[in-house]
């Protein structure tokens, strides 16, 4: 049997996601404080606008790289605002396309409206730059470990369309303008007229520069030597649905991904809580349903604990468990009424 938690210790960057609720940051904290305490320098990156990193490890955060003092190792940890990344990025790319540069040189009203809309390039590719600016700069950081929890979104896959969206004909229209509007302004301060800074030649720049950070960011990210996408669901029919979606969109990408967890089964053989009881043996049919839909994959289970998993020593409970807790194992546990709390 494969050792989970040793296996990701050959990993740099591990991404954790699934649908909201699942418990992505529990995971993905688990995992940083089990790479400190095993001698990795770790960063915990929290992607999702509706951060709960800081809850998690009892620890406040915020925007700047900030050390965990409480856990033995080096631990790091980061609430991004991507979102504001990505106002950042659309404001930039809006404030070039309609500025007087571009007007002058005859571009209609309505192609003007059209870029300043930015249909051309798809909100979650703006979102997406976000991610990929932080991953770059990341890249060059001495961190041995990255662990991303991410936001239930998909525009960080969807980005990594984005070189070919660059070369489809949309694409290329756009900079062929941009280049023409360059043209054009050079033109223009040949003579003497127009502003020294050409702006349509920095958002030109910026795209080209975007699609080459994107290859190479793709690059790493689809190596499965560097990366490990796991996906985190819950013992319930809707989520094993949209784990089935995420791991398609993975395999789709190439993003290598061996693991599923499944966090919150409720492992119970006691007699005097019927309710438990029946929960437990419901967790324990959608557990078969995973072992069918993902033969293939490494799964490993999660106990539903009595106590809320929050700080160092509540997240060490999670750890105990990733290593080699299968659904094997889960469904034996329960099925000889042995009880987790």
């Amino acid at each position: 049997m494969i050792e989970m938690l040793e296996e990701l210790k050959k990993r740099r960057w591990i991404i954790v996601s699934g649908k909201g609720g699942t418990g992505k940051t529990t995971l993905a904290s688990s995992i940083g404080v089990k790479m400190a305490e095993d001698g990795k320098k770790a960063l915990i990156v929290s992607l999702d606008p509706a951060h709960s990193l800081s809850d998690s490890l009892i620890y406040e955060i915020g925007h700047k790289i900030t050390k965990i003092e409480n856990v033995s190792g080096e631990l790091y940890a980061l609430e991004f605002d991507i979102k504001q990344a990505f106002r950042e990025e659309q404001n930039r790319f809006k404030d070039v396309v309609s500025s007087e540069e571009l007007q002058s040189f005859g571009i209609s009203e309505d192609f003007l409206e059209m870029l300043s809309d930015v249909p051309t390039m798809p909100a979650e590719y703006f979102e997406g730059v976000g991610f990929i600016k932080l991953f770059s700069n990341i890249e060059q950081s001495d961190f041995d470990i990255i662990v991303f929890d991410t936001a239930p979104t998909g525009h960080t896959l969807k980005l990594l369309e984005l070189p070919e969206y660059l070369d489809t004909f949309i694409g290329k229209l756009l900079k062929f303008q941009l280049r023409f509007a360059s043209i054009f302004s050079s033109i223009k301060r040949f003579f003497g007229f127009g502003s020294k800074e050409d702006r349509s030649k920095i958002m030109l720049e910026f795209l080209e520069e975007t699609q080459k950070i994107v290859k190479d960011v793709r690059t790493k990210l689809t190596n499965e030597k560097l990366t490990e996408f796991i996906v985190v669901g819950i013992p319930t029919i809707m989520s094993l649905m949209e784990s089935i979606r995420l791991v398609t969109e993975l395999t789709f990408y190439r993003i290598p991904n061996n693991y599923i967890v499944i966090n919150m089964v409720r492992i119970y053989g006691e007699d005097k809580c019927v309710f438990s009881k029946r929960m437990a043996q419901m967790h324990l049919n959608v557990l078969e349903e995973y072992m069918k839909e993902f033969p293939d994959k490494e799964i490993r289970v999660v106990p539903f604990f009595a106590d809320e998993i929050r700080g160092v020593n509540k997240l060490k409970r999670v750890i105990e468990y990733l290593n080699n807790f299968t659904p094997k194992k889960a469904i034996e546990y329960i099925e000889n009424s042995v009880t987790i709390e």
